[in-house]
């Protein structure tokens, strides 16, 4: 008995250790993201933060056009002074390209200096749709 309570406790302490480190190390977002994440499920305020925190050109219109969940930050990457942060979110919604509703559509945001320098489409998973 004393072995089986030994095993489950030294599991259970290895979880939580485990739990906390990711705890603290977790994905470290920058305030300009994270007010990105906080806005993107409301089309109008996506598209006000894209304006304030992109540089010109670089997001594409498109990305405003569908209702669109808060998107999960896959992966987080820096590459020569830039910090990419890639994105998952599913639309919920879209006039423009009805067959996208329900699709989740990938892409990868890099910002530099607080502002979004970089946008590349991921792609959509499981499909190719077209907006």
């Amino acid at each position: 008995m004393r072995k089986r309570i030994d095993r489950y406790g030294k599991g259970l302490l290895l979880a939580v250790l485990v739990a906390a480190t990711f705890g603290f190390i977790g994905l470290k977002l920058i305030p300009e993201m994270k007010a990105v994440l906080d806005n993107f499920a409301d089309r109008a305020k996506r598209a006000a933060t894209f304006q304030q925190y992109g540089q010109a050109g670089v997001v594409p219109p498109e990305l405003t056009l569908c209702d669109m969940a808060k998107p999960v930050v896959a992966k987080t990457e820096e590459k020569e002074g830039i910090t990419y942060y890639t994105l998952e979110s599913r639309v919920e919604k879209c006039e423009n390209s009805p067959t996208a509703a329900g699709t989740v559509r990938i892409f990868t945001l890099g910002w530099k200096n607080g502002k979004i320098v970089a946008f590349a489409w991921e792609g959509p998973k499981g499909g190719k749709v077209e907006y």
